[in-house]
């Protein structure tokens, strides 16, 4: 179980609140997401990973994961309780578990979704989504593609690009205080 509230006690009888990574959940654990959970951990932010293959959400996979969960992308709430601080990444083995997960999160507040993929891919889901009955300005809130935009290739390259995007959010709520709307100054 991961705690949001630890503490530290000093000598003299103190206890200091500890600051604490926000907890990600990558879905999906495959070849990107190998190279980004221990990214992500160096910058702070505590990891889970999600897959429906037995294979994938493994230890040897994800050495400095906090959390490992082999399950059905079906139910998500069978296995996580989201927060609002809470940040997802979708990068399953298939647009339509992609579309599943993806569909879950946001019908929830979360502090950022990113989703992997194309525009055209980005296009199709959307349209499903709205189908679905997802609105407009929630979709919107979808960081996909995701990642910051220099023009990354290799997973190493994709994870570094994400990363870089999910510091300026967690960067811009800590300023704020508030949610952060899709945009990035390098962008602009």
């Amino acid at each position: 179980v991961l705690s949001d509230t630890p503490t530290a006690h000093s000598a003299n009888g103190v206890t200091l609140p500890l600051p604490i990574g926000e907890r990600v959940f990558i879905f999906g654990g495959g070849h990107v997401a190998c190279a980004l959970a221990p990214l992500l951990h160096t910058v702070g932010f505590r990891v889970t990973v999600m897959d429906e293959r037995p294979g994938f959400a493994t230890q040897e996979r994800f050495p400095t994961a906090d959390g490992l969960i082999c399950g059905s992308y079906k139910k998500l709430s069978d296995y996580i309780t989201f927060n609002d601080d809470d940040y997802a990444v979708v990068m399953t083995n298939g647009h339509n578990f992609d579309l599943e997960v993806q569909d879950q999160l946001l019908r929830r507040k979360l502090a950022y979704v990113g989703v992997i993929g194309s525009r055209s891919k980005k296009a199709a889901v959307n349209q499903k989504l709205r189908e679905r009955g997802i609105p407009e300005d929630t979709i919107e809130f979808v960081h996909s593609p995701i990642g910051t935009s220099i023009k990354a290739v290799t997973p190493e390259e994709i994870a570094v690009s994400i990363t870089g995007e999910m510091i300026m959010v967690r960067a811009t709520r800590r300023e704020n205080g508030a949610d952060e709307k899709h945009s990035c100054p390098m962008h602009e």
